[in-house]
Order: structure tokens, then C-alpha cells, then sequence
């Protein structure tokens, strides 16, 4: 049982405490508070303008998409499979691109600066952001190679921005093109990727990594990307192989699943990610400048010269790690 003049005398010493502050420290005191209270829960609003090292929209797109369905047990392989596998892992190596190619995702808000931003590519059709106000926060940039993706998720509004060869000149933006699509659709449609894949849908995200769990297919870009075809669910193609063993965009790859990971030797990142090849697989989406790579999330808050301390804990040496402890041979093209 409590003592009631204990009690008191507390609550004398804590009103004197209060009262006694000058009135500008009432408000230091406050705003302390308040900043750690949003701190634990994430409820600062900024955090929805950083990328998902700090955003916290969850797995994109609906739950039928192609991208949040696991493959089938009872999935045939393609009769081709063997070849394309062969010639898309020559090297043993799929690699993680995580800062030359790794795509910047930012999160908007009704706050979020607008701007008109125009296509410099005009025969490929009308602009996606013509008569849009594009939200872009704040310090955004594309990544630094030759695609200068950059993503900008606007949850309120349930829409995707997805650039391709953005640019940034004098406070003005342009794209050679890209494209808008719903948050909570396919996550298929538009020209920010050469297959028709949101530029979001399959990335690699920092959070997925730090939590070693990934619950969607994933995407590889190919050096051998067939010329005129394409499989469903891309919607179209920029591949340009003749070869036989050539990988259509829209091909779906997954590792064997009857490999048992636990005899393997491998680091906690690329166990995230075989995990979710066995389950999830990944699509062709896109050619790309080496036989097999995978897209990552790029770390914004990285400093230069580092792919950022999530990934290096995860076990990823540098960019284009080529995750070599996964056995590359195994995986599958799916009929």
C-alpha cells in the first residue's frame, strides 16, 4: 500500500521542478519529448521523403500481381532451360547491383515539392508525366549509370513514378521517358523498363536485407536477351540476341528447390536472397551489360565509396558483388 503523503510530496517536488523552468525551456523540454516519441515509432514525416533505409511503405502492388505469387510446386521447366542457364551463368557469378545501377527509391507526401517534368524522347508516345505534377523531394538523384533510374512512391496518392534517365538541370527535371503506375496494381505496364516491369517491382530493398526475409519474386537484368520475344507478364522487349540459348523478357528463373541451403556455405544476404529465388523466383526484365545481374536497392545514405553498412553486415563485399557461394547452376527457367 502506497503512502498518500509519500505520494504528495512527489508530486510537490515534480510541479516545482516544472514551474520552475524559465517558460522557453517549457518548450525545449517539449519539442525533446515529442522528437523522441516520433523517433521510436516512426512517425516523423520526413521519413516517407528518404529512401527504404528509413520509408516504411510495405511489399508494393496487389497480392494476385506476378511479383507477390510464388511459383508452383508442380512448375514445369522450360526444354530450353539447361542452355539459357548455361550461357547466363558462364561466369558463376549473378551480380548485385547496388550502387552504379542500384535504384534510389523515395517516398512523397502532400508536402513533397511538384514539378512538370517533360520526356526527351517523344516518338516513343505521349509522356507518362505529361499533365502530372511529379512529386520529387528534396536532394533526390538518379543512380550514377547509364539508366539514371530513380523512383518516387507516392502512397497518399497510390501511384508510382518511375524515370528513366532523369535529370536534374537548374531545378528543372526531365526523363528520356519512364512511366506511372498504380502502387496497388500489376506492377506491370509502361516504358521505365525494357520488359514493361515497374521500375520498383523485384528490387532488392535495404529493409528486406536487414531483416533477412524477401517476400516477392525478384528481377535480372541479361546480356543475351531475345530479340522480338517476349513472355508473360512483360508486355514488350528491348532484347536484341538471336541465339538459341538467348532469355526472353518475362521468363521466370528460380533455383532449384530441392538444393538444401543448409549445407551451403553462404553469407546471411545471399541466403536472403536464394531463399526467396527457391519460393519467389525472379523475372527477366531488362538487358543488361553482364551475363546475369540482380537489382538492389542503392543506399542514399551510403558514404562515397561504400554500398552502405546494411549490406556490408549482410556479407556484400562491393558493388557488383557476384554472390558467388550461391551454386548459379542450379537455377531454373520456368515453361
Amino acid at each position: 500500500m502506497t503512502n498518500p503523503e509519500a505520494d504528495m510530496g512527489k508530486h510537490t517536488v515534480q510541479k516545482t521542478w516544472w514551474f520552475g523552468l524559465h517558460p522557453k525551456w517549457h518548450i525545449a523540454v517539449i519539442l525533446t519529448v515529442v522528437a523522441a516519441v516520433a523517433i521510436a515509432t516512426g512517425a516523423f514525416i520526413f521519413r516517407s521523403q528518404t529512401t527504404s533505409a528509413g520509408a516504411t511503405f510495405a511489399n508494393p502492388f496487389a497480392s494476385n500481381s506476378p511479383f507477390n505469387t510464388t511459383i508452383a510446386s508442380n512448375a514445369q521447366i522450360d526444354p530450353a532451360s539447361q542452355a539459357m542457364i548455361a550461357r547466363a551463368t558462364r561466369d558463376g557469378q549473378v551480380y548485385a547491383s547496388t550502387v552504379e545501377f542500384g535504384i534510389p527509391i523515395y517516398g512523397a507526401d502532400r508536402r513533397t515539392p511538384r514539378y512538370t517534368v517533360n520526356c526527351t524522347i517523344t516518338y516513343w508516345g505521349p509522356c507518362p508525366f505529361a499533365g502530372k505534377q511529379v512529386p520529387i523531394p528534396n536532394g533526390a538523384r538518379p543512380h550514377s549509370g547509364s539508366d539514371g533510374a530513380m523512383v518516387v512512391v507516392d502512397q497518399g496518392d497510390n501511384k508510382i513514378y518511375e524515370f528513366w534517365q532523369a535529370r536534374n538541370s537548374g531545378g528543372r527535371w526531365t526523363a528520356s521517358f519512364g512511366a506511372v503506375n498504380p502502387l496497388n496494381g500489376s506492377g506491370w505496364g509502361g516504358a521505365s523498363t525494357g520488359s514493361g516491369a515497374s521500375r520498383l517491382g523485384g528490387v532488392v530493398r535495404i529493409a528486406e536485407i536487414e531483416r533477412g526475409s524477401i517476400q516477392h519474386a525478384l528481377v535480372v537484368q541479361s546480356d543475351n536477351i531475345c530479340a522480338r520475344i517476349f513472355r508473360s507478364p512483360a508486355v514488350k522487349t528491348d532484347g536484341n540476341s538471336t541465339r538459341p540459348d538467348c532469355l526472353p523478357e518475362g521468363a521466370r528463373l528460380r533455383l532449384d528447390p530441392t538444393l538444401n541451403l543448409n549445407t551451403l556455405k553462404l553469407t546471411p544476404g545471399e541466403r536472403t536472397i536464394a531463399r526467396a529465388l527457391q519460393q519467389y523466383g525472379a523475372y527477366v526484365i531488362d538487358i543488361g551489360g553482364s551475363p546475369l545481374s540482380m537489382s538492389f536497392e542503392l543506399d542514399t545514405r551510403a558514404p562515397a565509396g561504400s554500398i552502405g553498412q546494411v549490406y556490408e553486415r549482410a556479407g556484400f563485399r562491393w558493388d557488383y558483388d557476384g554472390m558467388s557461394a550461391i551454386p548459379w547452376k542450379r537455377l531454373q527457367v520456368i515453361r
